[in-house]
């Protein structure tokens, strides 16, 4: 495994990037993660490089970089809660969007990194932006998974499941079934949006799990079956799709 950081200039900062691939000269298929709102930490490093050890060109951005916020942020502590809402409320989707176009920039300057159609997977707030860049970048992202998302549908003009025409990637949600922020109804939606898209996809409810289960450090709410669970369909999805 090969790995590095590195600092990408944007309009609003330094950010910070984390790149794992395997070893060889490649080129290996790009991918996308996109993190948690609970900072950049080892844990999302040691995800990308679960990725990575697939077969993969995984690119971790730092999202937070403009918020300053380093992880483990603890949202069950009021403060790290405000700190944790305000970052996200400044990671506008446009901002998302031109923080991946630069993210991307920099796997084109690799020669390890394929050129051509790429992956996206994300946790909780990633699991939102996979689906939103899935729609920004249209064509250039063949397969996605989003992985106990929040927001994915909602009454505002801007929720993602209203805005589904340019997404062309096959997508996998995973669900969890006792997650507030993704309830049955608001699956029904985002499935009614999905089918009049034609959109392939497939949407797994994860019993007993909570919002944030695939993340081991967090022993509240970790479900190793789900967690397991949804790394056999990524990796299956991966494959078909970018092979």
């Amino acid at each position: 495994m090969i790995e590095r950081t590195e600092d990408i200039q944007t309009s609003d900062g330094a950010m910070e990037v984390f790149v794992a691939r395997p070893d060889g000269k490649g080129p290996f298929p790009v991918i996308i993660q996109f993190m948690d709102a609970l900072g950049m930490r080892e844990e999302l490093r040691e995800h990308a490089r679960r990725t990575a050890g697939w077969g993969y060109y995984v690119l971790a951005p730092d999202l937070l970089y403009r918020s300053g916020l380093k992880g483990p942020l603890n949202f069950s502590d009021p403060n790290g809660r405000q700190q944790i809402m305000a970052a996200m409320a400044a990671l506008t989707d446009a901002r998302a969007t031109h923080d991946i176009e630069a993210t991307l920039e920099l796997a084109a300057g690799d020669t390890a990194a394929a050129n051509g159609k790429i992956g996206l997977y994300g946790f909780c707030m990633g699991g939102r932006l996979a689906l939103v860049l899935c729609q920004s970048l249209g064509e250039r992202v063949a397969a996605a998974a989003s992985l106990h998302p929040g927001g994915l549908v909602t009454d505002e003009p801007n929720s993602p499941h209203r805005h589904l025409e340019r997404v062309r990637a096959e997508i996998y949600f995973g669900i969890a079934d006792q997650d507030q922020s993704a309830t049955p109804e608001q699956m029904a939606q985002l499935e009614k949006a999905l089918t009049a898209h034609n959109i392939r996809y497939q949407l797994e409810w994860h019993p007993g799990a909570l919002h944030g289960y695939t993340m081991q450090s967090r022993k509240d709410v970790y479900q190793e079956t789900a967690a397991e669970k949804v790394r056999v369909r990524m990796k299956a999805l991966f494959a078909r799709k970018l092979a």
